[in-house]
């Protein structure tokens, strides 16, 4: 059978559903992310290449973060010849730069957390990738606590709340 209908070759005239959207990022105005990203730091797999002498690849926990170059000068003194010492650390690291014809960011290792499992580095990591202030409290904020300890809310108080406990 034969369709003598119109042939639709323009995609305005064919229906949403049938349609991908797409776009393409022309500018960013604000940067809202940290930049920071909680990972892991291996040396990279071509050992001939000129890159292999200069960085080390770091990979994020989190998978939505680009894997970066890392410059080996960052990197742990003794990570070059002893990589497998550092395959389970947790490093931090802010993307500083990415090339618009490179498939990597470029990043520099801010800090080493720790042992990977563990809370202290894990939690240290989460905080520092969205930007929460875990310091220390100031001597004006903890003069506003009650000083007698131990310190216990009043039954009175406890009526008045709810308890989430």
């Amino acid at each position: 059978k034969q369709d003598d209908g119109p042939k639709v070759n323009d995609p305005r005239l064919l229906p949403d559903k049938f349609l991908q959207r797409t776009a393409k990022v022309v500018y960013i105005l604000e940067k809202k992310h940290s930049r920071a990203a909680t990972g892991f730091i291996k040396l990279l797999a071509d050992k001939n290449s000129e890159l292999f002498r200069r960085c080390a690849m770091f990979s994020p926990v989190d998978h939505r973060v680009p894997r970066a170059y890392v410059s080996l000068a960052d990197c742990p003194p003794d990570f070059v010849t002893r990589p497998e010492d550092y395959s389970n650390m947790l490093f931090i690291c802010r993307i500083v730069d990415w090339k618009e014809d490179s498939n990597f960011a470029t990043g520099q290792l801010a800090k080493s957390l720790g042992q990977a499992g563990e809370i202290e580095p894990e939690t240290e990591g989460i905080l520092t990738e969205y930007g929460v202030d875990f310091s220390d409290f100031s001597s004006e904020a903890l003069e506003c606590l009650p000083q007698s300890l131990p310190w216990v809310i009043s039954p009175g108080e406890i009526a008045k709340r709810r308890d989430l406990r």
